[in-house]
């Protein structure tokens, strides 16, 4: 049994711990810190850390808690006399969880990544805001194309300010974005060109040759089914087939061939993603295609996309850039769209950012968590495209 300590001293020492816990975990993430780190932070010896908590696991799960209630508290207190007010309602409520609470986002953020069950509560915390825009029975597809939608926006906005401490979501996001859900995108009655559902992506062929290729397929396979954490650069040269000492000829760093791969999926993607959408003069159109390209994509190359969420968190710079080279691609069609009057008049950063976050969360669905497969594409883009045209009125009308 652990020996307690005197109330006097305890609960300042208790609290010394857990806010020190905190703020390494949303630092260093959970595998990146160990109890004599917690110890040195909060000034104690390891001993004292034991007096309270049995591992780290346990002050982990404590500190988990209090971030998903200060989340769910939150989410709760959404309200609105109609459907504009919920929105903007439930908007303004998760920016206030993100801006008053970065630490316990943070590791929030990485749990839904890293637990099932945390996955879990956070979806259905966002399924209850949906119910109150829509009272009633949703279908599991509806459920979660509806959540792509309207809570992904918001999401990867937290996530992209995260990277970014220089971006700024002012009055003008919020409004693009209550509309963007309310009204969608399309400023007439554009008929959309239904060969976007048939777009077709090719698994990549890479000639493995060269011992640098050797290595970086072994990192992809081995990141994508282990970990990143868990595969060490022994692990890879093994793979490889190739000396140990030869991984260092080729790359400094595990870190090194991580954002090698990351940076080359990016490349990658952005190819198919212009392949796919270069034949549609309608952006409109294009949007749909490149979405289903995104999916198709990612759904050939699941271990791809599950190293560039594994480096949000192991690496965010890897991150920063790869998110970077994407929004900066959507600007240019983006902005000649608007000025064409094939899209509404979005500020055309706020509109990447929008799409961008739908595009997340499908793949955090369909990837990561395997809740559809590379047939039912087809299905999910057909029930996403009304929303991306015309918003939430139209299911409302």
């Amino acid at each position: 049994m652990r020996r307690q300590p005197k109330r006097s001293d305890g609960k300042k020492t208790l609290s010394n711990l857990l806010n020190s816990a905190t703020r390494l975990f949303a630092d260093r993430g959970y595998y990146g810190v160990s109890i004599p780190m917690i110890a040195r932070e909060a000034n104690v010896k390891n001993a004292t850390f034991y007096q309270y908590f049995k591992d780290k696991e346990s002050i982990y799960r404590k500190i988990l808690e209090d971030s998903f209630n200060k989340f769910f508290n939150l989410m709760i207190k959404i309200d609105g006399r109609d459907t504009e007010e919920i929105l903007e309602s439930f908007l303004m409520n998760y920016l206030a969880f993100f801006s008053r609470n970065r630490q316990h986002y943070r590791i929030l953020h990485e749990a839904v990544y890293l637990r099932k069950a945390t996955f879990r509560r956070v979806e259905k915390t966002l399924n209850e805001v949906l119910y109150k825009l829509f009272p009633g029975t949703l279908d599991k597809t509806k459920e979660m194309i509806l959540r792509w939608f309207i809570t992904g926006p918001i999401r990867f906005i937290a996530i992209y300010k995260s990277l970014h401490a220089d971006y700024e979501v002012d009055r003008r996001t919020i409004d693009d974005l209550v509309e963007f859900l309310m009204k969608g995108f399309d400023p007439d009655a554009h008929e959309l060109d239904r060969s976007v559902f048939y777009i077709d992506v090719k698994p990549l062929k890479i000639e493995v040759t060269s011992t640098r290729m050797k290595l970086l397929q072994a990192a992809e396979k081995l990141f994508g089914t282990r970990g990143y954490r868990n595969t060490m650069i022994s692990d890879i040269t093994r793979a490889a087939n190739v000396a140990s000492g030869t991984f260092y000829v080729h790359f400094k760093s595990k870190e090194e061939i991580l954002e090698e791969l990351v940076m080359t999926t990016n490349k990658n993607l952005r190819i198919t993603l212009s392949t796919a959408i270069k034949r549609f003069h309608d952006r409109r159109d294009a949007e749909i295609a490149g979405f289903m390209a995104f999916l198709k994509f990612f759904m050939l190359h699941p271990e791809m996309y599950l190293i560039v969420r594994q480096a949000e968190f192991f690496n965010p710079s890897i991150s920063r850039n790869y998110y970077e080279k994407i929004f900066n691609s959507y600007l240019s069609p983006l902005s000649e769209a608007i000025q064409s009057g094939q899209l509404k008049n979005y500020s055309p950063n706020n509109l990447a950012l929008f799409l961008m976050g739908i595009g997340h969360f499908m793949g955090e669905d369909l990837v990561v968590q395997k809740h559809g497969n590379i047939q039912e594409t087809t299905v999910y883009l057909q029930k996403l495209a009304p929303l991306l045209f015309k918003g939430i009125s139209f299911l409302k009308s």
